[in-house]
């Protein structure tokens, strides 16, 4: 599969993020609906976060987190254990943004590149960087409808 095609399905899906990401208030942000344990801040700062940590970690490139972004936004966490500020819902919307510029520009050309260590998720085992944003999407797919729903919850 052609390097454009794939990055063009990633881009297509972060906008989708950037776009219910947009829609996101200071107002709402903190608010986590019943039944969940996270925040729609939660939401934007994991999806930066992971992405991160599977595709830049994992093959081998330098990761572009700010400081206190594991404590806040890492599987598991959940904004009742915060203990810092979290960044603005406009950095986050920013962040996000220059993050999907920055996978274009370091990955082009470099999808069919073997990773050093495959990754495991769950039964899947992924061994290129082409493999690694393929499941960013996937990842980034669950957390937009969540958001989704988040919002339509918080509306309702």
């Amino acid at each position: 599969m052609k390097d454009e095609v794939v990055l063009a399905q990633f881009e297509f899906g972060r906008n989708a993020i950037l776009k219910e990401a947009a829609e996101v208030t200071e107002e709402i942000a903190d608010i986590v609906p019943t039944g969940l344990s996270n925040s729609l801040r939660w939401q934007m700062g994991h999806v930066l976060l992971s992405t991160e940590q599977l595709l830049f970690y994992f093959s081998g490139e330098s990761m572009e987190v700010e400081e206190g972004y594991n404590e806040l936004f890492a599987s598991g966490t959940r904004p009742a254990d915060w203990n810092k500020d979290a960044p603005s819902v406009e950095q986050l919307h920013r962040q996000l943004k220059e993050q999907m510029t920055r996978i274009r520009s370091t990955f082009e050309g470099r999808l069919d590149e073997e990773i050093e260590k495959p990754f495991q998720a769950g039964a899947l085992e992924l061994h290129t960087i082409g493999e690694l944003l393929l499941f960013v999407l996937f990842h980034e797919s669950e957390h937009r409808g969540i958001m989704k729903v988040m919002k339509e919850e918080l509306h309702s």
